[in-house]
């Protein structure tokens, strides 16, 4: 590696050796960004916008009636899905990451 540039030295020593942190975070931070409520609800205005979670909500929000909670909780468990899959497809990485 004599002589070699940045670039080379990103692609050939950095990115190989942090591949595990990256994927970890990416975990990390999927998972959060899936879960987050209070952000979303601040910045959008329109509910064709919203998140899963703002959407699990609003079906709790009925004015008038009881909340229809067999559908609430398939919403939630259909939800949970998508991090799920990325913490099982990552696991190996996010392990190694967290060491």
């Amino acid at each position: 590696l004599d002589g070699a540039g940045p670039i080379r030295f990103f692609f050939d020593i950095v990115l190989p050796l942090s591949k595990s942190q990256i994927a970890a975070l990416f975990v990390i931070l999927f998972v959060y960004g899936w879960n987050q409520y209070l952000w979303p609800l601040v910045i959008t205005t329109e509910t064709k916008m919203a998140t899963v979670v703002m959407g699990i909500r609003y079906l709790a929000g009925v004015a008038d009636q009881m909340p229809q909670w067999h559908y609430i909780m398939t919403v939630a468990l259909i939800a949970l899905i998508p991090p799920c899959m990325v913490v099982i497809m990552m696991q190996r990485w996010f392990e190694k990451g967290l060491r």
